[in-house]
């Protein structure tokens, strides 16, 4: 028979094991900085990592990420042209503008449409970030599905200075970074760094690299920023590298567009009144490198 006290024993036992492993379990599930989550409750939130092969990015901090559920105009201006910008005669875009309703938003991605409103005018969407989001050096990573190239658009990523028009032989006050412009109808593209303005004194650092699969699919472009370099990557992997006089030096904004083709084949002609063609944007992230 067990007696009362036998009982208060087994109790305060096993009271004091529950304790014990409650405690041991905690320990063993401590959240440490290299989790790639952390537990907000019932709604677990993911840490953003570079998509990077070659770099050590752990003490990385994220300082600006939009994921594109809706339109944030704390982050975004909508691109309106209110004139035509270049004439891409050669594949019969006599007039091409950037209208605020060719941008939207739809699950969970930016939508940039290019579409055709007249036999020789496109219509395309474009956002970007200045006096909202400007920064110095960071590593700039956007995932894109896109816009069709035969039809006369290419899609594009990149950044843009204040000053860039100042005359001073160099991009330290500033420069225009195309990262990519989706112009061709290969699996290449073009990164273009341009500076001094775009008038006679303008200069440009053309690369062109390949990119496996770029149209078909999302694909990650990437820009590591430093007062050293700029260095491209495509997917993860190291693209081309520009260094000198082409690196900025002063904060830029980021730019995502589509726009009528340089690259000098398409079927725009061909195509119907009205239709289209989209770039979709799943995130952009620029993170610090610390």
């Amino acid at each position: 028979m067990i007696t009362s006290t036998k009982l208060k024993r087994l109790y305060f036992s096993f009271i004091g094991l529950t304790a014990l492993l409650f405690v041991s379990c905690s320990g063993d599930e401590k959240t440490s900085p290299d989790d790639d989550q952390f537990d907000d409750g019932d709604n677990p939130v993911t840490i953003a990592k570079p998509v990077l092969n070659s770099i050590n990015t752990s003490g990385w901090t994220l300082m600006f990420e939009d994921n594109f559920d809706s339109f944030e105009p704390t982050k975004w201006t909508k691109n309106n042209s209110t004139k035509s910008r270049a004439a891409r005669p050669g594949i019969g875009i006599n007039q091409w503008f950037w209208k605020p309703e060719n941008v939207s938003y739809r699950n969970g991605n930016l939508v940039l449409r290019s579409e055709k409103v007249a036999n020789d005018v496109l219509h395309c969407g474009g956002v970007f970030s200045n006096n909202l989001f400007e920064f110095k050096y960071g590593y700039i990573e956007a995932k894109i599905d896109i816009a069709e190239t035969m039809f006369g658009t290419h899609t594009a990523l990149w950044l843009q200075g204040d000053n860039m028009g100042n005359v001073d032989g160099t991009g330290n006050d500033g420069a225009e970074i195309d990262v990519f412009e989706s112009a061709w109808v290969q699996d290449y593209t073009k990164s273009v760094v341009h500076i001094d303005g775009y008038g006679t004194s303008h200069k440009a650092n053309t690369r062109k690299y390949d990119t496996p699969g770029i149209h078909s699919g999302y694909h990650i472009y990437g820009l590591l920023w430093n007062k050293d370099m700029l260095e491209v990557y495509y997917d993860g992997q190291f693209k081309t590298r520009y260094q000198g006089i082409w690196v900025p030096q002063v904060e830029e904004f980021l730019w995502l567009s589509t726009g009528a083709s340089f690259g000098g084949t398409a079927n725009f002609t061909s195509r119907n009144i009205g239709d289209f063609t989209e770039a979709k944007v799943d995130y952009v992230r620029v993170w610090r490198m610390n």
